[in-house]
C-alpha cells in the first residue's frame, strides 16, 4: 500500500529550524509552552507516520474531516471528523488516514517546561489518550490559521513568540470544561446557557432550584448534573457568584450605599449581603470599595 509522510494537495506546514527552537526554549515568554512544528494536511490520502523510539516533542492532531487512527503503545484508536488526540512525547506511535476516507487534520508538536501540564488539563484522567471529541465551531480553524501564519514568518522574533503564547490559548480551548455560554448556536438549545440567560436577568431576585429547572425544562437534579459538569458549580452558588459580581461592579461604579447595593441583587439583610460578598471575593464589600 502506498504510505505518505506529507506531500497532500492544500498543505501547509512548517518545521522550526534550530535557532529559533533554541529562542523558545531560553526565552520566558516561551519556554513553557512552544512549537516545533505545526502544520494542516487536507484529504490526506495514504498518510501514514511511524515512530518505533517516538517523539522528543507531545503531538497534538485535530481532525476536521473525513477518518484515520493512530496506536500509541500498541493501543490502537479510530479518529473521526470533530475529534482530536495527543500523542505523548517519548512514546512509541504510528497514525494515518483511513484508506477509504481519509482525514483532513491540524497538527501541532509542541515542547516546553509547561507542555506536560497543558496536556493534564486537556485530558480528563480516565480517558487516557483517547480521541476526545470537539463542537463544530469555526473559530477553531481560525485560531489554528492565525497560529500557522505567525509561525511562517519565524524570521521575526515577535511573530514566534506571538504564535507560542497563543498556542496556549488554543490548545486550552479544546477543553472539554472549558464552557462559553455565548458560542454561535449554542444558546437557544443549550440548557445551560438559558439558565444563565435568566440568572442574568433576575439578579434582584431570590431563585430556587426548582425555577430554574423549569427555566431549563429539566428535572432539579438533572440540570445541577449538567452545572457541575459544564461550570463546576451547582446552579445557585453560580448564582450567587454572578450576583457578587454585578455588587462589585456597583460598588465601585456607583455611590450607592452598601445596604442598597445588597437591595438591588436581592439581599434584603446588609450583614447577610456582606458575610456572602467576603466569602467569595475575600474581602469585605467595604474594604473592596475602598481599595478600588
Amino acid at each position: 500500500m502506498l504510505k505518505k509522510s506529507e506531500g497532500f494537495i492544500g498543505q501547509r506546514s512548517f518545521v522550526l529550524p534550530n535557532h529559533v527552537i533554541h529562542l523558545n526554549q531560553t526565552h520566558p515568554l516561551c519556554q513553557g509552552l512552544y512549537i516545533t512544528d505545526i502544520g494542516y494536511y487536507p484529504n490526506a490520502a495514504f498518510h501514514v507516520r511511524e515512530r518505533p523510539n517516538g517523539s522528543e516533542q507531545y503531538i497534538f492532531i485535530y481532525c476536521v474531516a473525513g477518518e484515520g487512527w493512530y496506536s500509541v503503545n500498541g493501543q490502537r484508536n479510530s479518529v473521526k471528523a470533530n475529534q482530536f488526540f495527543i500523542i505523548p512525547a517519548h512514546t512509541a506511535h504510528e497514525y494515518g488516514a483511513d484508506t477509504r476516507n481519509p482525514w483532513s487534520i491540524y497538527w501541532v508538536h509542541f515542547s516546553g517546561t509547561s507542555a506536560a501540564a497543558y496536556v493534564h488539563y486537556m485530558y480528563p484522567s480516565q480517558t487516557g489518550f483517547s480521541p476526545l471529541n470537539v463542537a463544530v465551531d469555526h473559530g477553531y480553524h481560525l485560531k489554528f490559521n492565525d497560529l500557522i501564519s505567525h509561525i511562517e514568518m519565524s524570521y521575526n522574533e515577535d511573530n514566534v513568540i506571538y504564535a507560542n503564547i497563543g498556542l496556549g490559548h488554543y490548545l486550552s480551548s479544546f477543553k472539554d470544561a472549558v464552557y462559553n455560554p455565548s458560542r454561535k448556536n449554542q444558546s437557544e438549545t443549550d440548557p445551560v446557557s438559558q439558565v444563565i440567560h435568566f440568572m442574568k436577568e433576575h439578579l434582584s431576585e431570590s431563585l430556587s432550584l426548582e425555577q430554574l429547572a423549569e427555566v431549563a425544562g429539566m428535572s432539579a437534579s438533572n440540570l445541577s448534573l449538567i452545572f457541575r459538569q459544564k461550570l463546576q458549580s451547582s446552579p445557585i452558588h453560580f448564582f450567587t457568584f454572578l450576583k457578587i459580581q454585578r455588587a462589585c461592579y456597583l460598588l465601585e461604579f456607583t455611590n450607592l450605599r452598601i445596604k442598597e447595593v445588597a437591595y438591588q441583587i436581592g439581599y434584603n439583610d446588609p450583614f447577610h449581603f456582606s458575610r456572602v460578598f467576603t466569602n467569595i471575593m475575600g474581602k469585605s464589600p467595604r474594604t473592596f470599595r475602598k481599595n478600588g
